[in-house]
């Protein structure tokens, strides 16, 4: 019990240090200065005097958020639009393709049809 306790609270200190951090990009995204706030504090929440409770990590050793690199816009990028095309499919040779499975799997059940209508034939023809 004291250990899903102590999970429990570390994962919400997890959870107020990520959103701290969104807080963060979406001030530095929308260029807007925020002061960096630190992580509301975690309450100890009291536990039985029978189970030993866990000692709490530190929030600096829990979580730490590797920086996100910034997105290239896609007019920065031509060599992707080739690589797209490259490997890009005709919707004709798409419904065709699609068309033949379809079939295949028809007929693969229609043979595994027949073949079971046989074994019970021949296993009950007395």
């Amino acid at each position: 019990m004291a250990d899903r306790l102590a999970e429990l609270l570390r994962q919400r200190a997890l959870l107020q240090e990520h959103l701290a951090w969104l807080d963060q990009e979406i001030a530095a995204a929308s260029n807007r200065v925020v002061p960096a706030e630190a992580p509301a504090p975690v309450l100890p929440v009291a536990a039985p005097a029978t189970l030993p409770v866990a000692a709490p990590r530190p929030a600096q050793a829990v979580l730490s958020i590797p920086s996100v690199p910034a997105a290239v816009p896609p007019e920065a990028s031509p060599l992707g639009d080739d690589i797209l095309d490259q490997y890009r499919v005709p919707p004709q040779s798409l419904q065709t393709d699609v068309r033949k499975g379809c079939l295949l799997y028809f007929a693969g059940a229609f043979v595994l049809l027949f073949a079971v209508v046989t074994v019970l034939y021949l296993a009950f023809r007395n």
